[in-house]
């Protein structure tokens, strides 16, 4: 006659059982990491920005992002499949939310801040409605952005001046590294357009731009 319980058996088997998932789990530990890795762009080193003194006193430069690009995605619509779907890389991100690298390449591009009185100064405010990497085709993309710039005024967001802008710039290959070195391109060239149009509104603006912020 045995000399365990008749549920014995049972019992081992239960118990066997609840130590395989432990078994896996320290198998599991021994394997290699996943090979798959998040690569973080910024602009890289910005030294095609040359500093320039606007001719008026810019006491602050803000760069406002819309709702869909308040996040570190890098954002691509493949236009010739889907226009209207937004889709984001999963392996590449932004090392900031993009208004944030826009408005760094601003602030150093016009020296915001250097030539104003804290209480003076004019303002310039941009809304970055798009930024992102548009396919054309499989093998073609673009960065785009879309911009509203206003001038404001000292003590109040009266614009005195207002302009949008609208950017392409061609990807030296399709894929998110491309599309980063075309939105950086793109950033650049809103730069210097930015600063093209402030100098031409000094005459234009009521009694002027120059007088209306201070100088």
């Amino acid at each position: 006659m045995s000399v365990f319980p008749r549920e014995f058996p049972s019992a081992m088997l239960r118990a066997t059982l609840a130590l395989i998932p432990l078994t896996l789990v320290t198998a599991c530990g021994g394997l290699p990491p996943s090979t798959a890795t998040l690569s973080v762009h910024d602009f890289g080193p910005l030294e095609a920005v040359a500093p320039e003194q606007a001719d008026f006193p810019l006491r602050s430069v803000e760069v406002v992002p819309a709702p869909w690009l308040a996040s570190n995605a890098m954002v691509y619509r493949l236009v010739h499949v889907q226009p209207t779907r937004r889709q984001a890389f999963k392996d590449n991100r932004w090392a900031a939310q993009p208004a944030q690298l826009v408005e760094l390449v601003l602030k150093r591009g016009l020296h915001a801040g250097e030539s104003a009185l804290p209480t003076g100064g004019c303002r310039l405010r941009v809304d970055l409605d798009e930024f992102y990497q548009r396919f054309d085709s499989s093998q073609a993309s673009r960065g785009s952005i879309e911009a509203r710039v206003a001038l404001l005024a000292p003590r109040a967001d009266q614009p005195l001046a207002v302009r949008a802008f609208t950017l392409d710039h061609v990807a030296p290959t399709p894929d998110a590294a491309g599309g980063v070195l075309a939105l950086r391109a793109a950033t650049l060239q809103l730069d210097r357009d930015i600063r093209d149009w402030l100098r031409g509104l000094d005459g234009r603006v009521g009694a002027g731009v120059r007088a209306r912020c201070g100088a």
